[in-house]
């Protein structure tokens, strides 16, 4: 079965093979006019040239138009159907040569003719048999008109001698018909292995690039926390080794967040654990909402989080926290809980010299302490050395 795609690299081929083929017709044609001149009627010879060049120009033309329809499937069979209307034009105007500039006898300029078309088959079969019809239209109107011209127009063949041309011709149809169906065989093989490769390359690429977004979905799950759709604590450590690093590097500070919700066991106990986890998801979107794109936030456990402040001064990370706690103190549960009122308290922590990330962690839980013990739901801030 063909491929949906095969006529179209079929034309497509064809459209490439036309151009050298047609341009090698170009000096054929003027030699052929070249040894008739001043043998015959100039109006003949004159009208023949004008004939073959006009038919050479609507084949580049084709070739031309092609390339404006080729990614459009319904224009194939239309193209085909030019190509082989084309082609037959082509070929009388070949085999025509023979009655058009007969001279009437065996001579030079007969036996040159003779040759040229033998040698406009024989290019002719490379460019148009991608498509055996094609060439097919162009040979049939050569073999009419040599075999016209051998029984009825020659002037110098014998009724026996006719016969034996006409055989002749009749066997070199029949070669070149095998060689057209060859070529059109092999290159349908052609085609039809290489859409098989590219299908099984693109079906490779599929899968791969399926098997890269899953390893990415993946990894991504690997960083988040599956309630609250947070960054994990497997993250956000990682992100405190980074932005140390790059503080060590820059000496461009950044801050610190741990966040505590308050009293979040009382709400276990008192509501449920449902509506603790609905707590922990506003939690979330509470930070989201209080936060710049490049910060980043987490669950570091339990019912704490983390907010790390890249390029972040002390001052900036206070005023960033106490954004958080009203944040977090208007946020409202009215469809789970419509009296529960949540606050949280935050310990605030910046990057000093020689920090570790074990050190700005204890400062964070240090500050974080201090706000619970001083009554929660507020800001603190740790110096180095509180620890």
């Amino acid at each position: 079965m063909n491929h949906p795609n095969l006529l179209g690299a079929q034309l497509n081929e064809m459209a490439v093979r036309d151009r050298p083929s047609t341009v090698v017709g170009i000096p054929a044609v003027l030699t052929v006019v070249w040894m008739h001149w001043g043998h015959m009627a100039t109006s003949l010879i004159l009208g023949w040239m004008g004939y073959m060049f006009a038919t050479m120009a609507v084949r580049l033309l084709l070739g031309w138009h092609w390339q404006s329809v080729q990614a459009d499937p319904s224009q194939w069979r239309k193209s085909l159907n030019w190509r082989m209307l084309i082609s037959a034009i082509y070929g009388l105007g070949w085999g025509g040569s023979m009655l058009v500039l007969n001279t009437g006898s065996l001579d030079v300029l007969t036996t040159f003719k003779v040759a040229t078309l033998t040698a406009a088959l024989g290019v002719m079969l490379n460019s148009m048999s991608v498509v055996f019809t094609v060439y097919m239209a162009f040979l049939l109107p050569c073999w009419l008109s040599l075999m016209y011209y051998i029984f009825f127009a020659s002037g110098f063949l014998t009724p026996q001698d006719a016969i034996i041309c006409g055989v002749a011709v009749s066997i070199f149809g029949v070669v070149l018909i095998g060689s057209s169906l060859s070529i059109a065989r092999l290159t349908r093989m052609f085609f039809h292995g290489k859409f098989e490769l590219d299908e099984a390359l693109l079906k490779t690429q599929e899968s791969h690039q399926r098997e890269m977004q899953m390893s990415q979905k993946l990894a991504e799950q690997a960083r988040r926390d599956a309630l609250t759709g947070a960054y994990n604590r497997r993250h956000m450590s990682e992100q405190l080794e980074y932005q140390l690093s790059t503080y060590l590097r820059t000496h461009q500070p950044f801050s610190v967040v741990m966040i505590d919700i308050d009293h979040f066991k009382n709400i276990n106990d008192q509501y449920g654990h449902d509506v603790g986890d609905v707590v922990l998801k506003e939690a979330t979107l509470a930070m989201s909402r209080g936060m710049r794109e490049i910060d980043i936030c987490g669950r570091w456990g339990g019912e704490e989080f983390m907010c790390i402040l890249p390029n972040t001064t002390a001052e900036d990370a206070m005023t960033c926290a106490e954004r958080l706690r009203v944040i977090f103190k208007s946020s409202r549960f009215d469809e789970v809980a419509p009296d529960l009122v949540v606050t949280a308290s935050f310990g605030v922590a910046t990057s000093c010299p020689d920090d570790k990330v074990d050190d700005m962690v204890k400062r964070c839980d240090v500050a974080l302490y201090r706000s619970k013990s001083e009554g929660r739901d507020r800001v603190s801030f740790a110096l180095k050395g509180s620890d």
